[in-house]
């Protein structure tokens, strides 16, 4: 089977489908995809609010409730207590497929009828106002991954504790304003640092401990910059430095990022992988495109997969031993699962959205331990294969076309009308920022923010110094300082908790001057976007090649894995 060039259908650029590409879609019977890897990634991306929260009655009990669904979108949402009871029957929701109408027309219609669940959030205590996570006790503003404690404004972390505005991170404590930390304790504006402990303004570093604005250092203590000091002269240095000013945090940030780019950084954040292509990669094997996964075989076009999927294409928020699935955004334990969202311990679903612990299932709804369901009513076995096929091929012969002309036939991902959130509510802003116009141009929906009818009670150059500050400052509503004149979803004003107090004193750092969402978005900034580019190494003499979401414009110095460690290990 030949390489093959093909136009994608969103963004009319060229991409490449491989042999291996081709051998997989044949052997789960579907065709090749008409969009390339990145449109069909923001494609899934657009299944996915995590900050978007909204206030809304509960459909079924009426209580007021924290939702994920914009209210003017008429969505049927209950509380988590309801949509969780025997209170409803997904089944009384089932229709007969009508032959007359486009396959995705009836499927929107589904959705749009069906319960949905307030929020993703299981085995949560005190923790509100949280989302797509599991096991968070005490935690607020908490986004994506499972086992927080006592934690605010983190998304995408596993097992942390007492930390505030932490992101990708594993198994940390009392962590403050950091990204892809591993094992770290007490580490305040850190990055892609393991085993750290007690240090400020860290880039690349490997068990260290007191340090202050260093990159790439391992097994180091009471270094400044990269420079060596005696305990007793890093202790002094630290007292003039005065870290927990704002005005003295911030002109050091500045100068440790610009101090960052005089040291190699590696071609990508890998490690132990064989015959793998992407960023963020532990323990892979034969994975290409493949951004934020561990312990993944054969997997292609995914971002963020956690813990052994196999053998699958266009994963999103996908692990736990996931096989021979494509196109499917949220899920674990599952099997054969095609264009869904959110299926859980499952096999052979297509098309489906918030399916758990059920088999053999096209275009569905909201069920539980069930087999043989298209649209949510029961068949036969026979039945069932029969009308699935000739379903199939209706898709072919009626496909579902948009309004900028794209055509949805069998084999592509919902269309954007059927996904229910517009681009700026959903995490495909974050990875792929544009603007209102761009949006709109694109073809996505725009929400246009709410009107907000709080005024703040204090600027942000007005909060006090951590040392000073008291209980009192949880009473204000702190303006944001960039107003919402950013493109980062920037809620004008808020609040700072109590937990929030107590951590930044036990830190010494300034409490925040920016909303949470403006916090998030700077630090993503930080990171490398889930792009790849073909480059060689930086270093004088070495004709390595490779793969990086380092593009040719960034300022870094780019080392291939055998150069970065010749000089930092």
């Amino acid at each position: 089977m030949q390489t093959e060039t093909k136009s994608c259908q969103n963004c009319k650029k060229d991409f490449t489908i491989e042999p291996d590409d081709f051998g997989f879609y044949e052997k789960i019977k579907v065709p090749p995809p008409a969009w390339c890897p990145e449109c069909r990634m923001i494609r899934r991306m657009l299944y996915r609010n995590e900050r978007s929260l909204y206030k809304q009655d509960c459909a079924h009990c009426g209580k007021s409730t924290i939702s994920m669904y914009a209210p003017e979108n008429n969505y049927v949402v209950y509380c988590n207590d309801c949509y969780s009871s025997d209170k409803w029957n997904p089944m009384d929701y089932g229709q007969d497929y009508d032959f007359s109408k486009n396959f995705f027309e009836q499927l929107g219609e589904l959705f749009k009828k069906i319960p949905r669940r307030a929020l993703y959030q299981d085995y949560a205590v005190n923790s509100e106002y949280t989302n797509q996570s599991v096991y968070m006790k005490n935690c607020y503003l908490c986004f994506g991954g499972h086992h927080y404690e006592d934690s605010a404004y983190c998304a995408q972390n596993f097992y942390l504790k007492n930390c505030l505005d932490v992101d990708f991170s594993h198994k940390s404590e009392l962590c403050f304003e950091s990204a892809h930390l591993i094992n770290c304790f007490k580490v305040r504006y850190g990055y892609y640092s393991e085993n750290c402990m007690d240090s400020w303004l860290i880039y690349g570093c490997r068990n260290c401990s007191n340090c202050v604005g260093c990159t790439n250092l391992m097994n180091k203590t009471h270094c400044i910059f990269n420079e060596q000091h005696t305990k007793e002269e890093y202790e002094k240095k630290l007292k003039e430095m005065n870290l927990s000013d704002r005005e003295s945090i911030e002109k050091i940030n500045k100068e440790f990022w610009k101090h960052s780019l005089n040291f190699p950084r590696k071609y990508a954040n890998v490690k132990n992988i064989v015959n793998s292509t992407g960023d963020n990669l532990e323990q892979t094997r034969n994975c290409r495109y493949a951004f934020s996964v561990s312990e993944g075989e054969n997997i292609c076009y995914t971002f963020f997969s956690p813990t052994g999927a196999k053998d699958c294409y266009d994963l999103d928020h996908v692990g736990l031993g996931t096989s021979e699935s494509c196109e499917l955004h949220s899920g674990f334990g599952d099997n054969k699962i095609l264009f869904s969202n959110r299926i859980y311990d499952s096999h052979d679903v297509s098309y489906s959205d918030d399916v758990y612990n059920s088999e053999n299932i096209f275009a569905c709804a909201g069920l539980r331990k069930k087999s043989y369901f298209i649209l949510n009513k029961e068949y036969s076995k026979e039945e069932y294969n029969i009308l699935v096929d000739k379903i199939k091929k209706q898709m072919d012969e009626m496909p579902y076309e948009d309004g900028k002309g794209r055509v949805f036939k069998y084999g592509e991902f919902f269309p954007i009308e059927v996904i229910p959130f517009a681009y700026n509510d959903s995490v495909v802003c974050e990875y792929f920022p544009l603007t209102k116009e761009e949006i709109l141009e694109k073809g996505y929906r725009y929400k246009e923010p709410e009107a907000k009818d709080y005024k703040p009670t204090l600027l942000a150059h007005q909060l006090p110094s951590i040392s000073n500050a008291d209980e009192k400052v949880l009473q204000e509503i702190v303006q944001c300082e960039h107003q919402g004149k950013c493109n980062h979803r920037c809620t004008t004003a808020f609040r700072i908790i109590q937990n929030e107090l107590n951590i930044c004193k036990v830190l010494e750092v300034p409490l925040p001057n920016l909303c949470p969402n403006c916090r998030h978005m700077e630090r993503i900034e930080k990171l490398n976007p889930p792009k790849l580019y073909h480059r060689k190494c930086m270093n004088t003499g070495c004709e390595n090649e490779f793969e990086t979401s380092y593009s040719t414009k960034r300022p870094e110095i780019i080392y291939c894995d055998r150069c970065y460690k010749q000089e930092v290990y």
